[in-house]
């Protein structure tokens, strides 16, 4: 099997979802979003492992702890930024965490870094800001107002997400498969997102005005997504180095904003498309160096 074909699968899987799920924040309650969607994902991800085989050792459980609790963490801190920056900026400062770990494999000694990927990281970085001050300078090219508690969660999101390929890595060396390692992320999430979904007081409106508007539909879509997503960004990781994964996963940089703009949670301008543009052209000069 070429398990780049399933970091790709992954990651459109991965973009579609983050867009649905923006959506879906805006429009109904942070918590009681994440209780169905993580339940959902959570029992088709059983009934798939039923199905084929779930493996776990006792040597490998902290690890699988540990690597539930950072997913956890940033996949909250992953959520709280949309609620305060647009999804084709929050993507974008997302996929920081390549560099991250391409700085760490530079240091273990699976890859080199040379002047060349200096200039790239340099361009991406440029992207980023070139997308900022878009967002920052024209309230009208921006559905959302941006915050500055945005940039701390997704900061917050990349640093908890960066430490995860090592784990799941670690944890299949140990003897526990990517049904597993996943599994007990939901472990963790699900009575967390269950606890937080019963101590809110807010009321819930189940059903907007259009069918497509409905809390349990769009749930059902997230958490369908979600699921094939971690399951084949699982197994990549567990099989392929996580510098090569991270930088197939970054072509969701375009196509986290093109989603967003069709659910019309951002606009299209020039600049924007500019530094989408750049970052995406930095990754993929890094994907080739």
């Amino acid at each position: 099997m070429n398990y780049r074909d399933t970091a790709v699968i992954a990651t459109i899987s991965n973009s579609f979802s983050d867009a649905v799920l923006d959506y879906t924040v805006n429009k109904f309650n942070y918590n009681k979003v994440l209780f169905y969607t993580t339940f959902i994902a959570f029992m088709f991800q059983l009934l798939y492992g039923l199905h084929t085989d779930i493996f776990v050792t006792i040597v490998s459980l902290p690890y699988l702890l540990v690597h539930a609790i950072v997913v956890l963490l940033g996949y909250i801190c992953f959520v709280k930024a949309l609620e305060y920056l647009p999804l084709g900026l929050v993507g974008l400062i997302e996929s920081s965490n390549l560099f991250l770990i391409l700085f760490i494999d530079a240091y273990i000694g699976y890859i080199k870094i040379t002047p060349y990927f200096v200039l790239m990281f340099g361009l991406f970085v440029f992207s980023i800001v070139l997308f900022s001050q878009e967002c920052l300078s024209q309230e009208k090219s921006c559905i959302k107002k941006v915050k500055q508690q945005g940039f701390v969660w997704i900061l917050g999101s990349v640093l908890f997400y960066v430490t995860a390929p090592y784990l799941i890595k670690i944890s299949d060396s140990l003897g526990a498969n990517e049904i597993a390692i996943n599994l007990s992320y939901y472990a963790i999430a699900f009575p967390y997102f269950t606890y937080k979904c019963v101590s809110d007081n807010d009321k819930l409106s189940y059903k907007a005005k259009k069918w497509w508007n409905s809390l349990l539909l769009l749930s059902l879509v997230i958490g369908i997504l979600e699921s094939v997503y971690y399951v084949l960004e699982t197994f990549s990781f567990a099989n392929e180095a996580p510098s090569i994964v991270m930088i197939i996963e970054q072509m969701r940089i375009f196509l986290v904003f093109i989603f967003s703009v069709i659910f019309k949670t951002d606009r299209f301008t020039i600049k924007k498309t500019i530094a989408l543009l750049l970052g995406t052209t930095s990754v993929i000069g890094v994907y080739y160096n």
